[in-house]
């Protein structure tokens, strides 16, 4: 792509992103300022809430139809603008240490080459350290789990029909257990980073010194759906399922039917406003 394509590929973007964020808070504002007049508009005689069915309805059915209906074919128009006015992307370095050293872990040479004994000893060690780490975290998540579990299925946790209640006291009991796991998560995450910082230089310096095969058998079928073409293919088909399903649920009614008991969890359940 050359350069003046670059630039106007990404002035398109950025009036389309302008255009589209304003727009998305003009439909914003209307949903506040119909939610708004609703409210004030106070309850009909006969109701406790403002926001009935019958209204609720109404209002989304009128005034909000068109913008909402518009705003969401904007989305649409955004995935083609993305597809018509491509962008090269430019890739930041990656300089996280546990991915690096994800990838040179593949690389590791099995025995200690000659004068790097003291790095190859300092970084199994660091390994046998943190599967040490990583399997007492699963032991703590594995009896956290077990206990709620336990809690869960005795009855006499359970005794009345209070939920609130009920559900406050489970939280007294169980909670605190679960900050200790949260904890544990914390401090392990910290010290994997530490270590990997650690372990970065000298398995640098080790696999340095191992020679990257000339090539590498991959296996057929592991070739085939790794493709690029292959996963094109299924997310394209995905894509065509999903569509196919979302114009059945339009033919068949469903649409309505959920947008119906959309509104009445909204105003019958939760409490719209």
């Amino acid at each position: 792509m050359s350069n003046i394509n670059e630039k106007t590929s990404k002035k398109v973007r950025l009036i389309y992103s302008w255009v589209f964020a304003a727009f998305t808070v003009v439909v914003g504002a209307l949903f506040i300022w119909q939610v708004l007049d609703v409210y004030l508009g106070g309850a009909a005689s006969g109701q406790t809430s403002p926001f009935t069915y019958e209204i609720v309805s109404s209002r989304v059915g009128g005034v909000l139809a068109a913008p909402f209906w518009i705003w969401i074919a904007s989305i649409a128009v955004g995935f083609i603008v993305w597809e018509v006015f491509p962008v090269k992307e430019k890739l930041a370095p990656i300089t996280d240490a546990r991915y690096v050293l994800k990838r040179l872990n593949k690389r590791m040479p099995s025995t200690a080459p000659e004068g790097e004994e003291a790095s190859f000893n300092y970084v199994k060690s660091q390994q046998k350290y943190l599967r040490i780490v990583h399997w007492l975290l699963f032991a703590i998540v594995a009896v956290y789990l077990v206990y709620v579990i336990v809690y869960v299925c005795v009855p006499s946790n359970f005794p009345n029909l209070d939920k609130t209640g009920e559900m406050l006291n489970a939280a007294k009991y169980l909670l605190p257990m679960a900050a200790v796991v949260y904890a544990a998560a914390c401090i392990y995450v910290i010290m994997f980073n530490i270590s990997a910082k650690n372990q970065l230089p000298h398995v640098k310096k080790l696999t340095a010194k191992v020679k990257t095969p000339q090539s590498v058998a991959v296996n057929k079928f592991t070739y085939i759906v790794t493709h690029k073409y292959f996963i094109l293919g299924v997310r394209i088909a995905v894509a065509c399922l999903g569509v196919a399903f979302v114009i059945a649920g339009c033919l068949n009614g469903s649409v309505i039917e959920v947008f119906n008991k959309a509104i009445r969890i909204c105003t019958e359940c939760i409490g719209l406003g």
